[in-house]
């Protein structure tokens, strides 16, 4: 009976461990996750999280990396499987709600992105970790130089001819994607390549495409002479990158609310574009750059 007894008590207490969830660092405290997609900005801004509150706390970060689409991570999250992400806040206009009202302000989209998808995913969209990682059309230097062109309208006399190289997801989204430039600027080009962005890069560097859906913050533009063109139908959406979490982490785990504050606007524009530039043109780690970029700002301990 009494064996009987005490193997009850022991199940009850296996399952009340269960029902708390959850794994525990080696320090006692929590291990979270954040997901992050394909693009070298994210994968930087996981590990920058990572280092900061693994430094500053007993917890762990572990990462996911490579998520194809913001909708995945997102519903991850909403699924609990994730909690940190770094997403950019024009997606707010990507076919995830049906009213709200587009706007080409840095400061409205931020704001419709914090309210639309808080309410949505119960998650903090903080604001802007500092940079922005826009889409932009940029073309080849002597494409510019012998046609003469300077903006988006430009390309529309020779759009049949020329090869463009992008992303698979904006290929297949809707209101910031190709079917929407489309509907904005009336023209298609003749030949449309979906693929990864490094080889999105190297097929216009080795003459293979003629124009390729850039992002602002990639060193590549510079690099390899690519013109970015005016985007006079303002038809690209504001992207600045933010961090975002679960309410509930926050909630339960104020030392982690307080490193996700402290990063709002601490990363520019031109010191992201750096750091990708360290790692998918130089060859080192995401992990690397990050703990770098952290000390030489002063924000490591």
């Amino acid at each position: 009976m009494k064996k009987k007894l005490l193997l009850a008590l022991l199940a009850s207490a296996m399952l009340l461990l269960a029902a708390c969830g959850g794994e525990q660092s080696a320090d006692g405290g929590e291990v979270f996750e954040f997901g992050a997609q394909s693009y070298t900005d994210p994968k930087i801004a996981a590990q920058i999280v990572k280092i900061l509150v693994e430094e500053n706390t007993d917890h762990e970060v572990t990462i996911t990396e490579d998520i194809q689409a913001s909708p995945q991570i997102l519903a991850s999250i909403d699924r609990e499987e994730f909690d940190f992400a770094m997403l950019y806040s024009g997606e707010v206009y990507n076919n995830h709600f049906d009213d709200v009202e587009y706007s080409t302000n840095s400061e409205q989209t931020i704001e419709n992105a914090q309210n639309l998808f808080g309410e949505e995913y119960d998650i903090t969209w903080f604001d802007s970790i500092g940079f922005k990682n826009e889409y932009a059309i940029a073309i080849q230097g002597q494409l510019q130089d012998s046609e003469g062109i300077e903006t988006i309208s430009d390309l529309e006399p020779l759009a049949g001819d020329l090869r463009l190289g992008t992303d698979t997801s904006w290929v297949e989204r809707d209101n910031d994607g190709y079917r929407g430039f489309q509907d904005a600027y009336g023209f298609e080009f003749g030949d449309v390549r979906a693929m990864e962005v490094s080889l999105m890069y190297e097929g216009i560097k080795n003459d293979e495409l003629d124009v390729v859906t850039a992002y602002t913050v990639d060193p590549q533009i510079a690099e390899y002479d690519l013109r970015i063109l005016e985007d006079d139908a303002e038809f690209f959406p504001p992207y600045d990158a933010s961090l975002v979490a679960r309410n509930e982490v926050l909630d339960n785990y104020p030392e982690v609310k307080e490193i996700f504050d402290n990063l709002v606007d601490t990363v520019s524009t031109e010191q992201m574009s750096q750091l990708i530039l360290e790692v998918d043109l130089n060859g080192r780690s995401t992990e690397e750059v990050a703990r770098e970029f952290l000390e030489n700002e002063g924000l490591l301990n």
